[in-house]
């Protein structure tokens, strides 16, 4: 156990109030395919920056740029992740030794499951019950219905915000502190890396899909190329091989507007080819 004395922290209360509430009531006012919630969290950190930073321009702008890279959660489950990452940056501006990596790769490997765990609790089971108790009045012919549904569902989601939001930071900050001490730090770092790549993988298998509409007619069958052939041998591989492609290009220095031109070029060609189908 550390006999350290908690260090006094650079950033002050306001400085997180104040950024909660950004995420709280800004988080989808700037969505994007690229970044989705990127540029959200990037104005989360704007107070942040400004204390850690406040006569440091590189280090505010390197932050900057780590912070608005892909990111995608549940609004109020996810908001202890923020906390966590505010940590993090606090932790990275006293001199730790805490590499940008593990930053992105902690993003990236929690945003995954509190998704899931926000929208179950929160669209599979608070929403319906509340909404069939205030419809129920609503049906009654009073207004009171609405008004208990609106006031209930932002008292909870402004509460559960914030706790997670504060926990995540304090929980956060202690925890940083210990694993440098016991330097575990980079086995930390390996399996959010690994859990990265894994939420990555699922995504990819979830949202990229492409389809081979070739098909070769005899005068007794006909050979579906993807169902009887792809399909069998590799299943998935044309998605897998588009998103290499795409990361490709974007290593190579191609902007994110280029590729989705690319992409569009790609699909038309093979639509009016019929090589491409749905």
């Amino acid at each position: 156990m550390s006999t350290n004395k908690p260090e006094e922290s650079v950033i002050r209360k306001k400085d997180l109030v104040r950024s909660w509430l950004i995420w709280e009531n800004l988080p989808q006012t700037c969505y994007n395919y690229e970044r989705m919630m990127g540029q959200a969290v990037a104005h989360v950190f704007v107070p942040i920056a400004k204390r850690l930073y406040h006569d440091e321009p590189e280090k505010k702008k390197a932050m900057m740029k780590r912070e608005i890279e892909f990111f995608n959660v549940h609004i109020e489950f996810g908001s202890c992740i923020i906390g966590m990452i505010i940590a993090l940056e606090e932790q990275k501006a006293k001199g730790k030794e805490i590499p940008d990596e593990f930053i992105t790769s902690l993003k990236t490997s929690l945003m995954g499951p509190l998704s899931g765990i926000g929208d179950t609790i929160f669209q599979g089971v608070l929403i319906p019950i509340l909404l069939a108790i205030c419809i129920d009045l609503t049906l009654k012919g009073t207004i009171w219905g609405s008004i208990i549904f609106a006031v209930t569902m932002i008292a909870i989601a402004w509460s559960m915000s914030y706790a997670n939001f504060m926990f995540g930071y304090r929980a956060g900050a202690e925890a940083i502190m210990d694993f440098l001490e016991k330097g575990i730090l980079n086995k930390i770092l390996l399996g959010a890396e690994v859990m990265g790549c894994m939420v990555m993988g699922g995504l990819i298998s979830n949202y990229v899909k492409m389809h081979v509409a070739l098909e070769i007619v005899s005068s007794t069958t006909t050979f579906k190329i993807q169902e009887q052939f792809l399909d069998k041998v590799i299943p998935n591989i044309l998605p897998f091989a588009f998103t290499m492609l795409v990361y490709f290009l974007m290593k190579k220095g191609w902007s994110s507007l280029k590729v989705i031109g690319a992409i569009i070029v790609i699909g038309i060609i093979g639509g009016l080819f019929g090589i491409l189908g749905a």
